[in-house]
């Protein structure tokens, strides 16, 4: 049962997600839901998306949304790869009266995926096709890499300043460049755009999707199968998935039905491990080199062949890497539920359901022994394999009774029992070689020695739970419901095992009172509020055990060593979740839903710092709490309606303030979390600490930064890391479109947003840097705004004199942190549907579809890396930028 009428529930219908240019479903939903945060971090192929329901709910235990398929537990990975055109509706529960009945997998609220089902009582068959194809393209950054006359010109500049001459007269400029492309053997004619040589420009996606539905008088089904294909926006990167669902259910009789739904997929991926390992911090890495490697290095010779080594620059050709290091990747995900449900009495439903999800994933990399260098192919390479496998049953029971008494049978009550068991088991191995000489099986059995100890890793968890739930209104007025849940896991130790949560709702149905019953104004209006508690069990399956694991061998023994040290007294992380809202709709047609939320975390599990000499570096424990609070509000709006014409407007917007309230004992109000980022208690988690940027001293020319006293200083040494009040978590969110219809023709506008999130622009500490630029690294043009003697108020960069000598270069402070908030349209479609009596006309043909739209067609951003959206990595370097595509597709329907 996905909710209750008074809990916070919110729906996404499937024909919203449907012919979407998107091979994932979480990145369709984006700004399509109050308070439902999507961040796609990068561009990868197989890229799951952050998923958050009214922020961020805890630091070390999970922070991620139950999702349910069908009423079956699934990851965000599974969900990732769903096929959009199965689904239903996806319903987003956000507060306790929603939620409580799912336990402490709740925690983080409730995304429901229904899947589509056939139609009982009719003995019509639907066939369903739909074919489409797409083009993508890498979405450029605001920053620039500088061409070859502007590098060469501050490269000039820079040599001059080195030498002792005036760096600002163009003479001493002239003379240093031309020194500078001589010493080098430049070709000053040579410009490379290393941004359009690496990524696609028009990488291909196709898919295509075919649907069986229809049902007898008893019996409903749907079969789905779906093929999709996708070349990614960097070279030698593919995405092969296949899809097939089956959903059955039949009344067997008067007093039984029963049901399977049953979705099996198959996926196989590639691209280089540069990128799919988190990228690396040189100038082959395939994305990092648009930036750094200088235009005046040509990327094919003088044939025409692509460049293995790059001789001028002293590099490997990016479009090599891609080739020689692959990392490919295949994986089998199983999901199903099948239920029997009995009504033995009138009002009296019996339920079992078994669901179960698995998941298999192997992945295998190769660093190939031609791989060039400076001096040609070393002939070694190396090779490493992963193998990962999980699954999950749940079985729920359930008994629920419903009845109607009263005069009038204005009296409406419902009960409802249960029992829930799931057990999740999880294994991984990891290997890998080095001194592959091969270069057509490059595989463990063809290295010559580990690069390490293999690993191999196996977990085991398992829950179970009771719960009861009763609901109560009068003449559809008047609504209570009361929910109660005791729920034991095997993570926490046996005294500390078991939990008890609860939720109490109540909505006023205004719009049915005698008083404006009959007010065609006021065509709905309603008020609601619920509390409850949850608890999250997201940690580590055995973090309360001490245990041994083996380290690497001593004089041929096996050395075992302390793992960890356990922490028994470790208990549930609890929360208390408040929310009042109102909804209101005039005229049948103008809809507002308005919320008030506070989350407040206590208990709450956090990773504790020891001291160096425990051998550990922190152990988990409830030390901690947080507080979110914040506002959701929707509108729909139906402007205009008649025979031929449909507009409507919708949007929606969440604000949410974080908080934390409390540290560990002892740890004070500031505690460093990490690089650059602390935990502060009463702001926002986590909150960025650098120095800070005061500009460039307009007399001076020099560098100037915040000191230990809040003056200003010159020198790098002597400036302090200050509290920046930002965070990379975005405390609005949002999003709005139109649709617009005229008999066949619809067009369809859905933009999304964030706002007041930062990010640290790593990119700019190595591409806008006068010491990386001194040692043969290409510059961004925003370098260029440095002090001049003409041109000294307002400067991001110092004087040639400073960034010519050493230690010139750029800091790493708060000028690499950036407002990384954006509007984005997210997805526009133009399509136009056959008429009915053409249709008629073929005999065969029911219905006939054709569209094209686009993805991620137009940001609006003040951030300069590749991509405001992967802000959730926190820190950008390289990162796989999200994509724009094209689409055009059929819908075919017999």
């Amino acid at each position: 049962k996905v909710g209750t009428v008074i809990g916070s529930v919110d729906q996404v219908k499937g024909d919203k997600l449907e012919n979407r240019p998107s091979n994932n479903v979480a990145d369709a939903l984006q700004g399509q839901v109050a308070g439902l945060s999507i961040m796609t971090g990068s561009g990868e192929l197989t890229t799951t998306s952050t998923i958050r329901i009214h922020g961020v709910g805890s630091i070390s235990a999970s922070t991620a949304p139950l999702i349910l398929l069908d009423g079956a537990p699934i990851t965000s990975a599974t969900l990732l790869s769903l096929n959009q055109n199965d689904i239903e509706s996806i319903n987003v529960l956000k507060d306790a009266s929603a939620t409580s009945i799912y336990g402490s997998r709740a925690a983080n609220g409730v995304i429901y995926v229904t899947t589509k089902r056939g139609r009982r009582g009719s003995d019509d068959v639907d066939v369903t096709l739909r074919t489409q194809y797409s083009m993508s393209s890498a979405i450029k950054p605001r920053l620039k890499a500088m061409n070859t006359e502007d590098y060469l010109y501050y490269m000039g500049a820079l040599i001059a300043a080195q030498n002792g001459l005036d760096p600002y007269d163009s003479d001493n400029v002239l003379d240093a460049r031309n020194f500078f492309v001589n010493q080098r053997g430049i070709d000053p004619s040579v410009n490379t755009n290393w941004f359009d040589e690496v990524l696609e420009k028009n990488a291909p996606m196709y898919q295509v999707d075919l649907s069986v539905a229809g049902g007898s008088q008893k019996t409903s089904y749907f079969f789905s199968g779906n093929y999709l294909d996708q070349t990614g926006i960097l070279p030698n990167s593919q995405l092969s998935r296949y899809n097939f669902r089956a959903n059955v259910d039949t009344k067997v009789n008067k007093w039984l039905k029963m049901g399977v739904n049953l979705g099996i997929g198959y996926q196989t991926a590639s691209q280089t491990s540069s990128v799919s390992n988190g990228g690396r911090l040189i100038a082959n890495n395939p994305l990092f080199s648009t930036l750094v490697i200088p235009s005046y290095q040509p990327c094919y010779g003088a044939d025409g062949e692509v460049l293995e080594w790059l001789s001028v620059f002293g590099s490997q050709n990016p479009l090599i890497v891609t080739k020689y290091d692959s990392n490919k990747q295949n994986q089998i995900y199983l999901n199903g539920t099948g239920f029997v449900e009995l009504t033995p009495v009138r009002g009296l439903t019996l339920r079992s359901q078994l669901s179960a999800s698995a998941f298999d994933h192997r992945s295998s990399s190769a660093y190939s022994p031609a791989m060039p260098q400076v001096n040609g192919p070393e002939g070694i390479g190396n090779a490493a394999e992963l193998f990962q496998r999980s699954y999950t049953w749940t079985w729920t029971n359930t008994a629920e009774y419903k009845t109607a008494f009263g005069q009038d049978r204005n009296h409406h009550f419902t009960a409802l029992i249960g029992e829930e068991t799931i057990y999740t088991g999880a294994d991984s191995f990891s290997a890998a070689v080095r001194g592959v000489t091969s270069t057509e099986f490059i595989n463990l059995n063809m290295g010559v020695e580990s690069s390490g100890l293999p690993s191999y890793s196996k977990s085991q968890f398992a829950s179970n739970s009771v719960f009861g739930r009763v609901e109560y209104d009068y003449a559809n007025k008047y609504f209570f419901d009361v929910a109660l849940r005791n729920d034991a896991s095997s993570r926490f130790a046996k005294d500390d095992r078991n939990a008890l949560f609860w939720s109490v709702g109540a909505m006023w149905n205004i719009k049915n009172e005698a008083f404006l019953k009959d007010n065609t104004t006021i065509s709905d209006l309603s008020l609601r509020a619920s509390y409850g508690t949850q608890g999250n069990s997201g940690i580590a399956d055995y973090a309360f055990y001490q245990y041994l694991a083996p380290g690497y061998p001593y004089d041929g023994q096996t050395v075992w060593a302390l793992a960890n040290p356990g922490t028994p007294n470790l208990q549930w992380e609890k929360q208390g979740l408040l929310t009042i809202g109102a909804n209101i709709e005039l005229w049948s047609k103008l809809s507002l839903e308005v919320q008030y939320y506070r989350r407040q975390t206590t208990d709450m599990l956090m990773d504790i710092p020891q001291a160096p000499s425990s051998g550990f570096t922190s152990l988990p424990g409830n030390v901690g709490g947080m507080r979110n609070s914040g506002i959701d509000v929707t509108l729909n709006y139906d402007i205009y309606a008649s025979r031929d014409w449909f507009v409507n407007f919708r949007a929606t917007f969440n604000y949410n303030k974080n908080k934390l309230t409390k540290l560990w004992p002892g740890a004070g109000d500031e505690v460093p979390y990490g690089d650059f980022m602390y935990f502060v208690k009463g702001e926002a988690f986590p909150t960025y600490y650098v120095q800070e940027w005061r500009g460039v001293n307009p007399e001076t020319g020099e560098p100037q930064w915040t000191g230990a006293d809040g003056e200003v200083t010159s020198e790098f040494s002597e400036a302090v890391p200050v509290n920046l009040h930002k965070s990379f978590v975005a405390p609005y969110t949002g999003g709005f479109g139109v649709t617009a219809q005229w008999k066949g023709i619809a067009l369809t506008v859905d933009f999304a947003w964030v706002a007041g999130n930062y990010m640290v622009n790593n990119n700019l500490f190595f591409a806008a840097n006068s010491e990386n630029a001194l040692s043969g690294l290409n510059q961004v043009t925003e370098v260029l705004d440095y002090w001049k003697p003409d041109d000294r108020y307002g400067k991001k960069y110092p004087s040639l004199e400073y960034s010519a000598q050493a230690g010139g270069g750029t800091q790493f402070d708060s000028r690499m942190l950036e407002d990384a908030s954006f509007l984005r349209l997210k997805n526009i479609q133009l399509s136009y549907t056959l008429p009915d009596h053409l249709m008629k006309k073929t005999r065969f043909i029911k219905g006939l579809k054709v569209y094209v739209g686009a993805r991620n067609l137009w940001t609006l951003t003040g951030y300069n890396g590749f991509d405001p959206e992967v802000a959730e990595n926190v820190f950008d370097t390289d990162i796989y930028p999200n994509s724009r595509q094209w689409t055009f597709g059929l819908e075919f329907k017999f």
